[in-house]
């Protein structure tokens, strides 16, 4: 008994370290309409020329350089991406209630009536406890970069790709630019909720 027990413990064990061991995730797809020719010449255009996309746009050359790929402001295949902030949910439970009162029938209004203690709730809160009150995150803010390839030539879509993140205390830009390289390595692939690591 005791045995089957200490080799039940080795093998969870491992699998609780590898647990604790994942970092925060991105999650990364793509879809592909037509062949990115290797070696392409490509120009990278931002949606907006703020500071925080310039930056994305100089990390975007750069990586797509170290691919093999030719950047132009003059070539003909344009690489397009836009940042975004995805806004989440959140619900509020008010404070937590101990007695209620129910009253049925009769003129007074207390012919059946009936008081009812909240000894204990979870959520709500109760004469034992305090509840979760306050707000709650349904679904968390998450960043959002959006990448697309089209032909000048004809107007035809190459492909298009986009990676995702949750929203945390870390900063936005250091976050945004952890998924340049993945998107990069993704061009020109169908690719399927491919998860990534952000630390």
């Amino acid at each position: 008994m005791f045995r089957n027990g200490l080799l039940m413990l080795v093998l969870v064990l491992p699998a609780t370290n590898l647990a604790w061991a994942q970092g925060p995730e991105g999650l990364m797809n793509g879809v592909s309409f037509k062949p990115l020719p290797a070696g392409s010449v490509i120009r990278v255009r931002a949606l907006d020329n703020s500071d925080y996309n310039l930056v994305l746009q100089a990390d975007f050359e750069s990586a797509l350089r170290s691919k093999g790929y030719t950047v132009s402001q003059n070539a003909s295949i344009i690489f397009t991406f836009e940042t975004r902030n995805e806004i989440g949910s959140w619900s509020t439970i008010g404070r937590r209630h101990i007695l209620s009162l129910e009253s049925y029938g009769g003129q007074g209004g207390g012919e059946n009536a009936k008081a009812k203690f909240n000894v204990y709730n979870s959520e709500t809160g109760g004469l034992f406890n305090r509840g979760r009150s306050g707000t709650t995150i349904t679904t968390p803010s998450r960043y959002r970069l959006d990448v697309t390839i089209d032909d000048r030539t004809n107007g035809k879509r190459l492909w298009q790709g986009w990676s995702e993140a949750k929203r945390a205390a870390s900063d936005e830009l250091k976050l945004t630019r952890r998924m340049v390289p993945v998107i990069v390595d993704g061009l020109g692939r169908t690719i399927r909720r491919r998860t990534f690591p952000l630390n």
